[in-house]
């Protein structure tokens, strides 16, 4: 038999290589952090096979071993010192850190969805109410697809949005206006930025209380409960519930500031601000759409943090700085490479139970006070 010669054809890395890409189609994300399908071919592995899906486990053993240890070295600094900017220092931290945590976030879940978890992405995106197509705008503007001045095909994206709020469809077409006005970006409330922010702190709040009412109920009747003594009724008094209302209250609000200031910060940046203190030559309306205005969505949001009550600063910020710390990493690696992430895992785990167990107070929060109480000995 005659032997066949094989011909070998390159495979193409994006949809980008074998199409141009349509309206509705995601852009590939350039700074994914995704291993390529060569390598897994190379090493005969599937996706499947990667490790690394007890990361955020272990980033969140880590971020706690960090705590713990630089706690420490704070605590020995300021009893040392006794300075009262160094506790103005420690007050400050946690804002700022949550700030930081929320703009890397919220970058991510713009433009690398892939660095974080699938779960974690659709509550943002339900939190958020934000269109499909405006996001899809968003990143094609960011990786060169969706371009003033020039006809890229993109304009139906947008048009569609138009029609469907009842705009001009020409306020969608990147040939025709420069750049897309607010009013789109609003989605139907108006054209007033700040009228669009309340009203996004309205629905935003409604979202959290759904969350947050429920929660504070449960806990009230708990500590209801804890405090019944043998053979009474449990007794729920007026100012319990009085304090747990104005918890969920307070907590919702933080959530509904957080949507509201993410929108608004993008609306100042891009056509309220922006364009005001740095000239269209300097900084063109591409630059701000293909990235400037979610920069400053994300870097504003986070300071709704000021209006939690400041105890529950710090278990925000333990939620969400391992999940920002994610998006550093690989979400999905080579087996050959989990050894590292054991041993990050081990040696957190040994400094966190360690600190439960004799310095209780150096574990912070309500996952300090579980663990102590879990590894407790009389």
């Amino acid at each position: 038999m005659a032997r066949k010669n094989k011909v070998s054809v390159s495979q193409p890395q994006t949809h980008l290589d074998v199409c141009v890409p349509g309206p509705f189609d995601d852009p590939p994300e350039k700074s994914s952090l995704e291993l390529e399908t060569s390598i897994l071919q190379e090493k005969s592995l599937s996706r499947a096979d990667l490790a690394g899906r007890t990361i955020d486990l272990s980033l969140f053993a880590a971020i706690r071993a960090l705590d713990v240890i630089l706690g420490s070295l704070w605590d020995r600094l300021t009893t040392a010192s006794n300075s009262a900017r160094l506790h103005a220092i420690s007050k400050s931290t946690p804002p700022i850190l949550f700030c930081f945590s929320a703009a890397t976030i919220m970058h991510a879940w713009f433009y690398s969805p892939s660095r974080l978890p699938t779960t974690y992405n659709h509550w943002i995106s339900t939190a958020a109410e934000l269109d499909r197509r405006l996001v899809l705008a968003l990143r094609h503007a960011r990786y060169g697809t969706w371009i003033y001045g020039k006809d890229t095909g993109m304009a139906p994206l947008l048009g569609s949005m138009c029609r469907d709020y009842g705009l001009p469809e020409s306020y969608g077409d990147p040939a025709k206006t420069c750049p897309v006005p607010c009013e789109l970006v609003h989605m139907g409330y108006g054209k007033s930025c700040e009228k669009h922010a309340l009203i996004r702190f309205g629905r935003g709040w409604l979202f959290a209380a759904k969350m947050y009412a429920p929660l504070q109920m449960f806990v009230l009747a708990r500590n209801a409960r804890a405090r019944r003594r043998p053979g009474n009724l449990m007794r729920i008094s007026w100012d319990d519930i009085l304090r747990a209302s104005f918890d969920a209250t307070r907590s919702s609000a933080f959530l509904g500031a957080f949507v509201a200031f993410f929108y608004y910060g993008v609306c100042l940046s891009r056509t309220r601000l922006g364009p005001k203190l740095f000239s269209r030559k300097s900084i063109t309306p591409q630059m701000w759409d293909s990235g400037l205005c979610i920069l400053g969505g994300c870097l504003f949001c986070g300071w709704s943090i000021l209006l939690e009550h400041p105890k529950k600063r710090l278990e925000i910020l333990f939620f969400v700085l391992p999940r920002a710390a994610a998006t550093w990493f690989p979400r999905r690696y080579l087996p050959e490479h989990r050894w590292k992430e054991h041993f990050a895992f081990t040696l957190s785990a040994a400094i966190v139970l360690t600190a439960a167990q004799e310095a209780p107070k150096r574990v912070r929060g309500v996952f300090g006070k579980i663990l102590h109480s879990i590894l407790k000995i009389d």
